[in-house]
């Protein structure tokens, strides 16, 4: 016997050889079932064996999913609404109000007041006789009427050169003198409207003078196409003292005929609008192109009343010629002060017949 073993009690030591003898005969008694006690190692004592059902294929479970037998089938599900196409109809357009009525308003609408479209006001036209006079053909803004001048003055003014090109100012003193003139040539600018402001410069006897300021332009036979004039006061010595020119529009405004218009019949009429210069007489010509009065006639025109800044003027002219005459129709003004001849003229071109 062992050593170790020796040393034990004898009780104890026939407790443990009992022990051992039991297990062998344990062991040689169930030697068939040696698996089942690996297994029993393995899995744990207290979980009790469980029978797993027969596995069914993946493609059956998702062909034919497992409704409990107690459930109650659920109802028949509708089939979705087949999408029906139906064309829009035209759509039509509603008035804003509408629209902004439907946008805004919630509930039932309440009659109310019918909006009334208003149109924005527009000015009235104001109604004149005439229509509004054009500016003067030939225009002296600087210097006014009756203005003082001390020589030299730059004086200023609207022109058109004649059909010779040219632009004449003469300044006129008493007795019908001719103190000073110039010519100012302006071929190069044909047809057009412009501003001058040419020196004036003059020398008188005494310490003043009534003078006229006379700007005119002819046609290619000499006869006046325009005239315009001021009366001024020339000062040896002092200051200038200008005023406002006080004639912008054109006084003169032919109607009928119009120009280049041939007349036959031995009678023309004519009319227009006038606004006079002066209390005298307008006087109306029929000038050939030798400078000869083929027919003439005076008419008094009353000053212009009221908002008119114009009167409507008519006259019957008889003429005397033997063929086809081309003739100027002018109209003119002469001076009631102590300067004489012509202190506005206007005109147009016309053709006669006999």
């Amino acid at each position: 016997m062992l050593p170790e073993f020796a040393q034990l009690p004898r009780t104890r030591l026939i407790l443990i050889i009992l022990s051992v003898v039991l297990g062998v005969l344990f062991l040689m008694g169930c030697g068939t079932n040696l698996p089942e006690i690996g297994n029993l190692l393995v899995s744990p004592t207290n979980s009790p064996t469980t029978e797993l059902p027969t596995e069914t294929p993946q493609e059956e479970i998702l062909l034919s999913p497992i409704v409990p037998d107690t459930a109650t089938p659920p109802p028949p599900t509708a089939p979705p609404p087949t999408a029906t196409f139906t064309p829009t109809p035209t759509q039509t357009l509603e008035p804003i109000s509408t629209v902004i009525a439907t946008l805004f308003y919630q509930g039932t609408p309440t009659p109310g007041p019918t909006a009334t479209r208003t149109r924005p006001p527009t000015a009235t036209p104001t109604v004149t006789l005439t229509p509004t006079p054009p500016f003067a053909y030939l225009h002296i803004t600087r210097p006014g009427l009756f203005s003082k001048l001390i020589s030299p003055y730059r004086m200023e003014a609207m022109v058109q050169p004649g059909e010779d090109g040219l632009v004449r100012i003469e300044l006129i003193g008493e007795d019908n003198k001719l103190i000073s003139s110039q010519v100012l040539d302006y071929r190069d600018y044909m047809n057009r409207r412009f501003w001058i402001a040419p020196f004036l410069e003059f020398q008188i006897a005494g310490a003043a003078e009534t003078a006229r300021l006379v700007i005119t332009v002819e046609d290619q036979f000499g006869r006046k196409i325009a005239l315009s004039s001021v009366d001024l006061i020339l000062m040896e010595m002092g200051d200038t003292e200008t005023t406002p020119s006080e004639i912008d529009l054109e006084p003169y405004i032919i109607r009928y005929p119009y120009p280049d218009q041939v007349i036959q019949g031995g009678k023309l009429w004519v009319s227009g609008v006038a606004r006079r210069v002066n209390d005298s007489p307008l006087i109306i010509e029929l000038i050939n192109e030798e400078g000869n009065v083929v027919g003439a006639s005076r008419l008094e025109v009353p000053p212009p009343t009221g908002e008119m800044s114009h009167i409507p003027f008519g006259v019957e002219i008889p003429y005397f010629i033997e063929g086809t005459t081309p003739v100027r129709l002018t109209i003119r003004q002469d001076s009631t002060q102590r300067l004489p001849g012509i202190v506005a003229l206007s005109s147009i071109q016309i053709v006669l017949e006999p």
